[in-house]
This record gives structure tokens, C-alpha cells and sequence, in this order.
């Protein structure tokens, strides 16, 4: 199976698209990402059975303790190949773009919608400030085993990423397996 968390305007067919009830997009499967998963009442699916996971910009809409608890709950439901790739906004990276005038605004996007978020729907609200080094070390704190941040124009086609041209965005991948 595979699993795009946190799925708002960005639905990928042949993934299992979650979002939060207050969420008014399209989506799977309905399920309060910011509440622990093994506590929501039974386990949203069977122990072993996600191969994927793939979560854009949605970590950032979470508190960081909250972001620790679903890394962590993840992890049973993973195959033992299983991997993630987790898009977000790169703060430091955004700023030194506007600093250098290579910062690119056709996307709409403005440094404070990249630190606060868009406010466009309930939840769509940033709580911390992403980068890549910080989401590298969410993941291998929470147990993740190889984990790299490989930049995204890297991320392989495979993966339902929105649009690969913005720079300002970081791409962090992880393996449930550790590197022998």
C-alpha cells in the first residue's frame, strides 16, 4: 500500500489519500494526523502492510511533538522496505533566495505564507519553521533508519510530488531498514 498523508488539493490516484475531517478536499480515508495513531481507537491499517509513504508539505501543519508522534506511529505499518519521503518548505533556503533576488514569486508563494502557511481551509496553518536538516533529524530521531535529504529535483518521478520546479522546498527520504 501506499499512503499520501496529509493529502489536501494534492490527490494521487493509486495512493491511499488521508486527510483531516476539517480537510474540504478530496480524499481516502479520514484520520487526525496530529493525534497519535496508536490511539485513535484501532489501528488505521494492518501492521506491515505500507510499502510508501509519502507526506508533502503536511509536517509543518503539525506540531513538532505531534510530527515526533506520527513518525514514530508510522513505523509499525511499514513494510520492512518501507520508505517515506517527506516534503516541506525550506525556510533557510527560501530566505536566502529572497536575500539573493533568485527567489522565485510566479508561484504565489511569499516568505510568510512559506513560515505561516496559507490559511486557505481549517488546518492549513504552518506551526514551525521546516527546513530539511530539521526534518532529517524528526525522522532519525523517531527511528527511521537511512535517512537523506536529497533535494527536490531529485525525488524520483515515482513519488506525488506537486510541482519539483519551486527550489525553496527541501525533499527528505527514509528507509525503515538501517544501513548495514
Amino acid at each position: 500500500m501506499r499512503v499520501n498523508l496529509g493529502c489536501g488539493d494534492r490527490y494521487a490516484p493509486d495512493w491511499v489519500n488521508v486527510d483531516h475531517a476539517g480537510s474540504p478536499h478530496r480524499k481516502d480515508m479520514t484520520l487526525d494526523l496530529a493525534a497519535p495513531l496508536l490511539t485513535t481507537g484501532g489501528t488505521p491499517w494492518p501492521y506491515g502492510s505500507i510499502a510508501h509513504v509519502y507526506a508533502g508539505h503536511v509536517l509543518e501543519h503539525l506540531s513538532i511533538e505531534n510530527c515526533h508522534y506520527l513518525l514514530s506511529a508510522l513505523l509499525p505499518f511499514m513494510t520492512p522496505k518501507g520508505s517515506i519521503m517527506v516534503v516541506g518548505p525550506d525556510i533557510p533556503v527560501a530566505e536566502a533566495m529572497i536575500a539573493d533576488g533568485t527567489f522565485d514569486f510566479r508561484y504565489g508563494h511569499t516568505l510568510e505564507s512559506l513560515k505561516y502557511g496559507g490559511h486557505r481551509w481549517p488546518g492549513d496553518a504552518h506551526l514551525w519553521e521546516c527546513s530539511g536538516p530539521l526534518v532529517a533529524d524528526i525522522l532519525e530521531e523517531c527511528g527511521w533508519g537511512f535517512v537523506a535529504d536529497v533535494g527536490i529535483r531529485e525525488v524520483p518521478p515515482f513519488w506525488p510530488v506537486a510541482d519539483r520546479a519551486p527550489q525553496w522546498q527541501c525533499a527528505v527520504f527514509a528507509t525503515v531498514e538501517r544501513p548495514s
